[in-house]
């Protein structure tokens, strides 16, 4: 991970409000945020894995709008209805529409709409 830092700067690093690896997966999404929000998520969790092969990369990133997530050697589950989109780890509850997406795939949705793409061989 310490190689995937070097490109962000120092001050940032030194001034974060906190100190767990989440801290720097943030640090090295928002250098990237001119890519788009997927695209710059999306970079990153490759980059991690291939950095530290085998982490569990369960990324959201949200403005509000639009919602970027990740599922990466961990589960993820979503749940559309008419004007809604959810997103969590496991379901709350059985039966009601919730569908698990595949291991390695990037989750885009609005309010009203919702998209995957596999991660795996997209560069």
């Amino acid at each position: 991970m310490a190689k995937l830092a070097e490109g962000l700067p120092v001050t940032d690093l030194l001034t974060m409000d906190a100190t767990v690896d989440s801290a720097l997966l943030w640090a090295l999404i928002v250098n990237r945020l001119e890519l788009g929000p997927a695209e710059a998520v999306a970079s990153v969790v490759r980059e991690v894995e291939a950095a530290a092969p085998g982490s569990r990369l369960n990324v959201l990133l949200t403005d509000g709008e639009q919602l970027v997530a990740t599922t990466w050697t961990h589960s993820l589950w979503v749940k559309q209805t008419d004007d809604s989109v959810t997103v969590s780890s496991e379901p709350w509850s059985t039966g009601d529409g919730w569908r698990e997406l595949p291991d390695r795939t990037l989750l885009t949705a609005t309010r009203y709409s919702c998209s995957t793409t596999p991660m795996e061989g997209r560069q």
